[in-house]
């Protein structure tokens, strides 16, 4: 299991890291980094992001979970990311 850990507004984070069916190295984070980055809601468009810096991590991040999938070992998170985005998991 590789972890990365992220750090925003003085929270440290853990991420994993999983590999793509080409090999890529994928960032997976917390649903509570996701809420902390952007505390509103992605459908009202007068909430963003926390900040500049929210976003930059953001567009870091491949997939958001929650803490129990995210603590799966490697085999089942990636057969769970595998239903939302099979073109990377095949």
């Amino acid at each position: 299991m590789k972890t990365q850990k992220v750090q925003f507004n003085g929270i440290t984070y853990t991420c994993r890291v999983v590999e793509s069916n080409e090999g890529e190295k994928l960032l997976i984070g917390s649903t509570v980094l996701l809420d902390a980055l952007h505390p509103g809601s992605f459908e009202d468009e007068n909430e963003g992001f926390a900040s500049k810096e929210a976003e930059q991590l953001y567009d870091e991040i491949f997939f958001f979970t929650d803490k129990n999938t995210l603590n799966l070992p490697d085999e089942e998170l990636i057969a769970e990311l595998k239903q939302d985005n099979p073109e990377w998991f095949d």
